[in-house]
């Protein structure tokens, strides 16, 4: 899912945060071309992005966290 593949944002949507987030991750698209595509600032979008890997990671626990214990990290 190249960039140019991903409608533009007008309201970002959860689902359209992970296809950004999931294109950066496949290297098949950068920070900085999602940034100028989309008008976002590249502190979003990495931040975006670490939110992401970070849920990721608990959902693959054995034992996930809860919601409220993600917010501290």
């Amino acid at each position: 899912m190249a960039a140019d593949a991903i409608e533009p944002i007008g309201r970002c949507t959860a689902k359209r945060r992970v296809a950004l987030v999931v294109s950066i991750l496949k290297g098949e698209t950068s920070v900085v071309e999602v940034t100028r595509s989309h008008g976002l600032m590249v502190a979003k979008v990495e931040n975006l992005r670490e939110r992401f890997l970070l849920r990721a990671e608990n959902a693959l626990r054995s034992r996930p966290r809860d919601e409220e214990a993600l917010k501290g990290e």
